[in-house]
């Protein structure tokens, strides 16, 4: 009873959400509805493709399966030891945990389900509908699905419990920040070299003969049947003979992952109550020489800022430092690079050089729509930066709303922090596909004067939601960024760039007729950029207006 007393805020907190807002809670469930359809046509498109290639079909689709558990044990792992890290020895509820007469063992009990629903619920959602899609593919009974969603939720448990110990022992020797800032960089470091290498694999290779016979013998590499020493084997080792594809020991294999989770849980759970206060006690050391190593970042900054007035100056600097100091937002920069070279590498991929009709009529078409493809890529980072701006200030908004400077000042010192970099982000986005695709001069100029209405727009609605929808009670940019008034902002961003794409449509079309035949009309540009910017423009506007007095109405 004790965990469950424990774990009776989170869910008396997500019962409380539900019922202020049904509208909201609706929302999400239908978004999350819609991509469980998704993954779960996806799925069961690829894996019919795999499965009719005659024999070797069938065991295509098995070391599939195998490489997916393999792909979900490995993230698991990553997140919920970086997870554990904040739930266990940095979150602010812990003070008043261990004042209470509560077991540590308990503690235990009731952060570990914490740890497990935040780190696993992606995998989740990604996990069944790809589990169900081999039952159909199979078809397969009914205890196939029984024994998926069980073999799931078993296999979850083990790279969380590892994911503690590792953390605890890291907790041991190094303080929590600095070892929770290591790994987000570590963290975002791989995930770009992962997403980048497998772009650069070229997957689509896959659709002709010779890419799927490189890419089966690099499956047929796991072996026949995987090392038998991984539970990613076990979880494999249950569900294939459930699919009546080859004839295996099902029983045993659900054993052998059972108890290997009860007994890491178990572990942890030992270890944690056994050097629980030694490691939180370690985990609270405080930045050391941290006056010595901010000095540079100070001077760069008040340097940086000295053009300014002294109010907007010091906000700025104020912000920037903040962006700077928190390890788990710049170090999502580095995905964010990865994406821009994925982006770049597949308009350089595309294959519009054979002088054809079509391919002309191709590169129209990338054209037009490059505009709105950058703009939704800045968008993206967007989303990640600049929406949990106000929600950031946290406990320590009261500061700025109690001091001599007006809102108005406020809003203009995030709205800049944001807008400078996100422009420059998508103008060189931008002009450097529209080179890749060799665009007249003419429509990279309408596109570049378009999309300086446009990304303030962006920044605009992205305060403005920001505002309007605060999470003032977490520190993680990535939990703020996945909320319900993010999914708001980054759907009213869509509308707006599609809408500005559809405006700019007819006047692009005859600027790339023109060049085709050597003439140039600027009254072409003019409409373009008057058309889609005046429409940014009004959005800015009424964005602005809406944050202003959500600022005004906004409290802790």
């Amino acid at each position: 009873m004790t965990v469950v007393a424990l774990l009776q805020p989170r869910l008396f907190a997500l019962r409380n959400v539900v019922r202020r807002g049904p509208l909201r809670a609706a929302t999400v469930a239908g978004l999350v509805g819609a991509f469980w359809i998704g993954s779960f046509v996806l799925f069961t498109h690829v894996l019919g493709y795999f499965h009719r290639l005659g024999d070797f079909g069938p065991f295509l689709t098995q070391r599939l399966l195998t490489l997916l558990f393999l792909t979900f044990f490995g993230v698991l792992l990553v997140s919920n030891t970086v997870t554990a890290l904040t739930t266990y020895y940095l979150a602010g509820e812990v003070v008043p945990l261990l004042t209470a007469p509560l077991p540590h063992r308990r503690l235990h009990h009731a952060r570990f389900v914490e740890t497990l629903a935040a780190s696993s619920w992606m995998v989740l959602l990604v996990g069944l509908p790809a589990l169900l899609s081999y039952g159909v593919v199979y078809r397969a009974g009914a205890l196939f699905y029984a024994a998926a969603v069980g073999v799931l939720g078993v296999f979850l448990v083990i790279p969380a419990a590892l994911g503690v110990l590792v953390t605890t022992g890291l907790v041991l020797f190094f303080p929590a920040r600095r070892t929770r800032e290591a790994l987000l960089v570590g963290v975002g470091l791989a995930l770009g070299a992962l997403v980048l290498g497998v772009r650069l694999l070229r997957p689509e290779r896959l659709a002709h003969p010779a890419g799927l016979v490189g890419f089966a013998g690099f499956l047929a590499g796991f072996g026949a049947k995987g090392s038998p020493w991984l539970p990613t084997t076990w979880a494999v080792e249950v569900l294939v003979p459930l699919l009546g594809a080859r004839p295996g020991e099902p029983l045993f294999y659900l054993g052998m992952l059972v108890s290997t989770a009860a007994m890491l849980f178990l572990t942890s759970a030992a270890v944690v109550e056994r050097v629980f206060l030694a490691a939180w006690s370690r985990s609270q050391t405080g930045r050391v020489r941290g006056d010595a190593t901010e000095r540079p970042l100070t001077g760069w900054l008040a340097l940086l800022v000295r053009p300014l007035p002294r109010v907007p100056g010091s906000l700025l600097a104020k912000d920037a430092t903040v962006f700077l100091r928190d390890a788990s937002q710049w170090s999502q920069l580095l995905l964010v690079f990865a994406l821009v070279g994925i982006y770049l590498y597949n308009f350089s991929a595309l294959p519009l050089d054979d002088g054809t009709p079509l391919a002309d009529a191709m590169r129209d078409l990338a054209t037009i729509l490059n505009l709105g493809l950058g703009a939704f890529v800045t968008t993206a980072v967007a989303v990640r930066f600049v929406f949990p701006m106000v929600s950031l200030e946290g406990r320590a908004w009261w500061i700025l709303r109690t001091a001599p400077v007006p809102l108005a000042g406020l809003w203009w010192s995030k709205f800049w922090i944001g807008y400078v970099p996100l422009l420059a982000f998508a103008e060189v986005l931008v002009a450097t596909t529209n080179a890749l695709l060799r665009v007249p001069a003419p429509v990279t100029i309408t596109f570049l004067l378009t999309l300086l209405p446009l990304m303030a727009a962006v920044v605009s609605l992205g305060l403005a939601f920001g505002t309007a929808y605060p999470r003032f009670d977490t520190q993680n940019a990535a939990q703020i960024a996945t909320g319900f008034g993010a999914i708001l902002y980054m759907l009213a961003c869509l509308g707006l760039i599609a809408l500005v794409v559809g405006l700019e449509a007819w006047p692009v079309t005859r600027l790339l007729r023109q060049a085709r035949t050597g003439t140039f009309l600027v009254g072409d540009v003019v409409k373009a950029v008057s058309a889609g910017g005046g429409t940014a423009a009004v959005a800015f506007a009424v964005a602005r207006r809406r944050a202003l007095r959500a600022l005004v109405r906004l409290e802790i």
